[in-house]
């Protein structure tokens, strides 16, 4: 998979990881609770205190997928607030939609189909952005997060809750472990029998190889124009939130 993603280059991931993404859709949802073990409600809970967001915002959760941010950014603003869920799989889309169909969340929240790094929205627009284990997944941050940080208002938050290395030896050894290691022992269960080139979990472990350590992280974001950048490690840094506010 490593030779793979080389291979393909940057343009050639965006594709993969698209075609990956309308293929695993159906079953998202539930492989990340089995894989992240409960701890999913934790780190929602956790990027909830981050937002900054108040009743009545506007918030874009970029890269949405099935839409587990966009429904809680969508309770935090409230009735008079609005949410936007943009990710480039349609086939996550449709899950989204259908997860809120029927329920007073599906009039706050407006679902788009784009791309991370060409966001179609008018600069200063949103109250905050958000973008959840995707970063990962784009084929240049900090492209994203300067799009992120343009669309903005100012003094606004933009905010990424995304698997990350461990900084203890001892966590990091065994979360490397885990993710290198049984992870890709699910690919075999979920894919089975399925034609085609894409590997979900597969690729999921081989996304983070060259994913920047945390600090390297804040340093993009600081370097796409977001100030006061904050780190908070989760589950002994195997997620970590990271937080940036643009400029006044």
């Amino acid at each position: 998979m490593a030779n793979i993603l080389e291979e393909i280059g940057p343009e050639g991931k965006e594709r993969y990881v698209q075609e990956m993404f309308n293929t695993i859709a159906g079953e998202y949802d539930l492989m990340n609770r089995v894989m992240t073990a409960g701890m999913l409600r934790f780190w929602h809970k956790a990027f909830l205190q981050v937002t900054g967001l108040r009743p009545g915002d506007h918030h874009l959760d970029v890269a949405c997928g099935t839409g587990d941010l966009s429904r809680l950014t969508a309770r935090q603003v409230g009735e008079r607030g609005h949410v936007t869920g943009l990710d480039f799989s349609h086939e996550m889309l449709a899950v989204a939609r259908k997860r809120v169909e029927g329920s007073p969340l599906g009039a706050r929240i407006a679902w788009v189909q784009g791309n991370a790094m060409d966001l179609p929205f008018d600069d200063n627009t949103f109250d905050g952005a958000s973008i959840g284990f995707a970063l990962r997944n784009v084929s240049d941050i900090k492209k994203t997060l300067s799009e992120m940080a343009r669309v903005v208002r100012p003094g606004s938050s933009v905010v990424s809750l995304e698997i990350s290395k461990p900084q203890n030896p001892v966590w990091r050894a065994l979360f490397f472990l885990y993710f290198y290691n049984i992870v890709p022992l699910i690919d075999r269960l979920v894919m089975r029998g399925r034609a085609g080139r894409v590997r979900p979990y597969t690729y999921l472990p081989h996304s983070l190889t060259r994913f920047p350590e945390q600090q390297e992280l804040s340093e993009i974001f600081r370097e796409a124009g977001l100030r006061d950048v904050r780190v908070i490690p989760l589950s002994g840094g195997m997620t970590c939130l990271h937080v940036g506010t643009k400029p006044q």
